[in-house]
């Protein structure tokens, strides 16, 4: 029987270590899983030594609130990692977590498979030399990517990237025409970010239906996020459980930095990204970050494809004059959804989960 032991901390990592583990079960029958995850993984049979709401959380102050939590949680996947002979350690991103337990994984001669790289070239390059003494493999969905980590002597692999997996990003992305009068608001995965969030998200409502009335403003709901919560933004927005859904047939979307810029991207649709967090957790990050973007989009497009609201720029007229300018200018719209589709076509073919499967298949 072969053990593994995974750590997926958010729902996106969660989704592709769901992907993941379908995979292995497909190639390696007698397989068990540990380690944390959501209800994704935990479908695949992972049982999780913590629930993904009590870890999804992001932001300097917000981690050290939780210190002790983050602590007692490690504490516990290390004696599991070395009480149940695990063959393989494999870490999905989450490095604030995963790079310490990969640490320990490698001093007990447990096999360490990254996959899914934390982004080190954004905001983390001093980890970058840890990172290379505490993997055996590194697997990485964005293709710059191997050559950077390569530089570090890290062993370095671009398997694609998991999201083109999913069968809905296979199809031909819905032309300006074809789409509903919708405008898709994606506030966040957790709930912290919801709440700090919530004022600014209900002042999006009032503007938008007041500038633009036939449009409609729905919100995409993360599994750890209730409807009361959405609900208590404002009671009359509409709620989708099925963001990919809502991605690919909304006009434009207001949309906060993280992966789901990455999926507006391939369902193709024309986006603002957002971001206002906790004063402190800013003035770190932007210590920290050493590129000129903050969404994905624009770091894989090396200039601004899609406008960046960030903290005090984060204001709400702003926001939804540039919608409206957008969905006036059909020539930009139609530019901005080319764009996404040239950046589709340079992220690979799909595959990513069983690629990555089959490598960790060739180390148990």
């Amino acid at each position: 029987m072969k053990k593994v032991f995974i750590s997926a901390g958010d729902p996106s990592a969660d989704r592709h270590a769901a992907e993941l583990m379908k995979e292995l079960k497909r190639i390696v029958p007698d397989i068990i899983f540990f380690g944390i995850g959501g209800p994704l993984a935990e479908s695949q049979g992972l049982v999780s030594l913590a629930s993904q709401r009590d870890i999804a959380v992001v932001g300097f102050w917000e981690v050290a609130k939780k210190y002790r939590f983050f602590k007692k949680l490690l504490a516990r996947s290390k004696k599991l990692l070395c009480n149940e002979s695990i063959d393989v350690f494999i870490p999905i991103d989450y490095p604030g977590f995963n790079i310490p337990l990969a640490e320990y994984s490698r001093s007990i001669n447990i096999p360490v498979l990254y996959y899914i790289a934390p982004q080190l070239w954004a905001w983390g390059k001093g980890r970058s030399h840890k990172l290379a003494n505490c993997v055996d493999k590194l697997l990485v969905v964005f293709p710059f990517e191997e050559k950077y980590f390569a530089n570090f002597g890290i062993n370095t692999q671009f398997v694609g990237h998991p999201l083109l997996d999913y069968p809905i990003f296979s199809k031909p992305s819905k032309d300006f025409d074809k789409r509903e009068n919708i405008i898709a608001i994606l506030p966040g995965s957790r709930k912290q970010e919801l709440i700090h969030h919530k004022h600014f998200l209900n002042e999006i409502y009032e503007l938008a239906t007041k500038e633009l009335p036939h449009y409609q403003l729905a919100v995409a709901k993360s599994p750890n996020i209730s409807d009361k919560l959405i609900q208590s933004i404002n009671s009359n927005i509409n709620i989708y459980n099925d963001s990919l859904e809502l991605m690919s047939n909304a006009k434009i979307g207001i949309i906060k930095t993280g992966t789901s810029n990455l999926e507006a991207m391939l369902s193709g649709l024309p986006f603002v990204m957002f971001y206002k967090t906790s004063p402190l957790t800013y003035l770190m990050a932007k210590r920290l970050v050493n590129l000129p973007y903050i969404s994905i989009v624009n770091i894989l497009y090396n200039q601004f494809l899609v406008p960046e609201f960030i903290q005090n720029q984060a204001k709400v007229y702003n926001i939804i004059a540039y919608i409206k300018g957008l969905l006036n200018n059909r020539s930009e719209y139609d530019n901005i959804q080319h764009s996404f589709e040239l950046l589709k076509q340079n992220l690979g073919s799909s595959g990513a989960a069983k690629t990555t499967a089959n490598i960790i298949k060739q180390y148990l």
